[in-house]
């Protein structure tokens, strides 16, 4: 099992996106793998999201790096949300808010990750699309 060294847990400490971090395990926050979903399915690599969330790779190896892929998939498929930290109580559900929560700013911003991932998709689809038709043409 991995050990982070103090220096990078005073590192990862630092980034937003970490819930907690102790010398064996690495917790993210709801928020990070929310928006880590959405980049991925919108055909980012997990490396580049993690760099592009501050992160640096050097501290991360290729399995765990597929694990934290593998973790978030389940949980994003599961439709029960993302768990925060080590208590597995603690989810922010992906379902649909009631009407006094959807203005609120962590609402605002969930809708306006998935406009943006849906765009991205729709985009995709259409370069799929044109390059399907001009193969035919050929």
């Amino acid at each position: 099992m991995k050990e982070y060294t103090e220096k990078q847990i005073k590192q990862l400490e630092k980034n937003p996106y970490v819930f907690k971090v102790t010398k064996h395990k690495l917790y993210y926050t709801a928020k990070f793998k929310e928006d880590f979903w959405v980049n991925y399915q919108a055909g980012n690599t997990p490396r580049k999201i993690l760099t592009d969330f501050g992160f640096d790779l050097n501290i991360f190896g290729q399995k765990q790096i597929d694990s934290l892929v593998q973790h978030i998939k389940k949980q994003a498929l599961s439709g029960n949300g993302f768990t925060e930290g080590e208590n597995r109580q603690r989810r922010v559900s992906m379902k649909a808010a009631p009407d006094e929560e959807l203005a609120s700013p962590q609402s605002i911003e969930r809708m306006q990750n998935e406009l943006l991932y849906l765009r991205q998709e729709v985009e995709f689809l259409k370069k799929i699309i044109i390059a399907d038709n001009s193969r035919k043409k050929d």
